[in-house]
């Protein structure tokens, strides 16, 4: 006995179905993301305020310079005093008054996971402990 044609399982799916899988697949990845952000940004806020101790202990393993990319400025939106320039550079426009959760960004290693860019920060494992010249 044959089996019609509509019986039989689709092997090959038509363009416009992976096109349409891979974009829920996209919009899926990106909506992940951002509840990622959204919960780091809630972590940092009651680390900077409440838990300080935690922070201290954290930023002691954090190496590295600002290379002002901006990006830690643009977790779920786009900080409104981040000030683009044409060299691909970003500056603060509240530099000096700016919230203790920027100025101590990243605070842990899942900070860096968040950014949209090349954040130049990294975590080391353990505090190198120097011990005394002979």
């Amino acid at each position: 006995m044959k089996q019609s044609r509509k019986s039989l399982p689709k092997r090959h799916s038509s363009l416009e179905e992976r096109l349409s899988r891979a974009r829920r697949s996209r919009a899926v990845a990106d909506a992940k993301f951002r509840a990622r952000q959204a919960q780091g940004k809630l972590r940092r806020f009651v680390s900077a305020n409440f838990r300080k101790d935690e922070v201290i202990a954290s930023l002691a393993l954090r190496r590295g310079e600002c290379n002002r990319c901006g990006a830690c400025c643009e977790i779920l939106f786009k900080c409104p005093f981040l000030k683009k320039h044409k060299d691909g550079t970003t500056t603060c426009g509240i530099y000096e008054d700016r919230p203790n959760v920027c100025r101590l960004f990243p605070i842990d290693k899942r900070d860096l996971q968040e950014v949209n860019g090349s954040c130049s920060f990294y975590f080391i494992e353990k505090p190198v402990k120097l011990e005394k010249a002979s």
